[in-house]
């Protein structure tokens, strides 16, 4: 796990610099977004992927987290081409997926056992109501319709990066945390 969240982390600061080096597609991008994207994909596709497949889970959890990554698996399997091929993308696409999926992280929640299933589900939680903040607040400065799909560091957006910087605190605490417990506890 450490060395896929290394990995992570170096390509999506990679794609940072390629976005603002040679990107066109989506526009510059800030370094807080950047880390964002990082955060995004490991609470929503690497986490899930690892509790699905860790057989030493219990299987409430395991079941959150298939039924969660299928969800996100299918949200890209729509997004990505809508993003790369189209400018009909808007945010509350975004928006109302992710509240379909805190509704099912919600209601998974009470019936899950406490220990590491309960706290993921908790910090997801937490990431997806800042995912959802983001993209509302994206929604009345950045402009999709054309084609700027990332906040970059110019002034119209340091309000969003300065959010985003508080949000990677608290959701890289959480997962720094969660590592912590997941590896420290014994699982049935």
């Amino acid at each position: 796990m450490p060395s896929a969240l290394a990995i992570l982390l170096a390509l999506c600061l990679g794609f940072g610099w390629a976005q603002n080096t040679y990107g066109s597609l989506g526009g510059r991008i800030s370094w807080e977004k950047s880390l964002w994207i990082f955060t995004a994909l490991t609470f929503f596709y690497l986490l899930p992927s690892w509790l699905w497949l860790d057989r030493s889970v219990e299987p409430a959890t395991r079941k959150l987290a298939g039924i969660f990554l299928t969800g996100f698996i299918l949200r890209a399997l729509v997004e990505l081409p809508l993003l790369i091929f189209t400018l009909v993308w808007r945010c509350w696409h975004g928006i109302s997926h992710d509240l379909l999926m805190l509704g099912l992280v919600l209601l998974a929640l009470p019936k899950l056992p406490s220990g590491p299933g309960q706290n993921f589900a908790r910090l997801l939680v937490v990431v997806l109501l800042c995912e959802i903040l983001n993209a509302w607040m994206f929604g009345f400065t950045g402009s999709p319709e054309t084609g700027i799909y990332f906040a970059d560091d110019s002034s119209r957006f340091a309000l969003i990066n300065q959010i985003t910087r508080w949000e990677l605190l608290a959701c890289l605490i959480g997962l720094a945390l969660w590592l912590r417990s997941y590896f420290t506890t014994s699982r049935p």
